[in-house]
């Protein structure tokens, strides 16, 4: 089994968005995964509650209300992580995990809040679970955009990889509305989107250069 936690203390960067998608394009391959929701929010939950039958089957679970059973064949659990959530708290979700994923957006603010817990994490890793994996993606970005490019030069003055950049698509939102990834949606309306996929899911998979 392999467990990614998609965490940043800052709202609205896009977690439920990667973690969702990313449970999809697992369960699309007929890999059995759990999708754990740890907001009170509730976000991924309700994605699944909408979630049509004819789909690949994902199992959820409230990881609020305590231990989490996913079934037995199950090889990949993704981590939904709430927003202001502090380091206590990443220092114990990151015992769980192999590979953590930090969304950031293009704006300054963001970017700060990134350095700091960026900084905090990889000490909290070292000494928590030397052996996880730690990356950083440009979430919701335009690379024609002067702001992209002054995110992408700030990721990668981080201390761990930038692994990939997903743009602001409408699909995303599509996506949501419907309890679909986008890999589960008409490749002629989402071959863009998957193609900015492809690093992250390499990186994840240690398919690294």
């Amino acid at each position: 089994m392999r467990s990614i936690l998609v965490v940043n203390p800052k709202g609205g960067c896009g977690k439920t968005t990667i973690a969702t998608n990313l449970a999809t394009y697992y369960a699309v391959w007929d890999t059995p995964t759990a999708l754990v929701d740890l907001d009170p929010q509730q976000s991924s939950m309700q994605w699944l509650k909408v979630r049509p039958e004819s789909e690949a089957p994902i199992q959820g679970f409230n990881g609020l209300r305590g231990r989490i059973y996913p079934a037995e064949n199950t090889e990949r659990v993704v981590y939904d992580a709430p927003a202001r959530t502090d380091s206590a708290k990443v220092a114990k979700l990151i015992k769980l995990v192999d590979v953590v994923i930090i969304p950031v957006l293009p704006s300054a603010i963001d970017m700060r809040v990134a350095a700091s817990f960026v900084a905090d994490i990889t000490a909290r890793t070292r000494a928590n679970n030397a052996n996880a994996l730690i990356g950083v993606v440009a979430n919701r970005s335009q690379q024609n955009y002067n702001s992209y490019k002054v995110l992408a030069k700030f990721l990668k003055k981080l201390s761990v990889p930038f692994v990939g950049t997903l743009r602001n698509s409408q699909n995303y939102i599509k996506a949501a509305d419907s309890g679909v990834g986008i890999f589960e949606m008409p490749l002629s309306e989402v071959e863009k989107d998957m193609q900015e996929w492809e690093p992250i899911i390499n990186w994840l998979e240690g398919k690294r250069r």
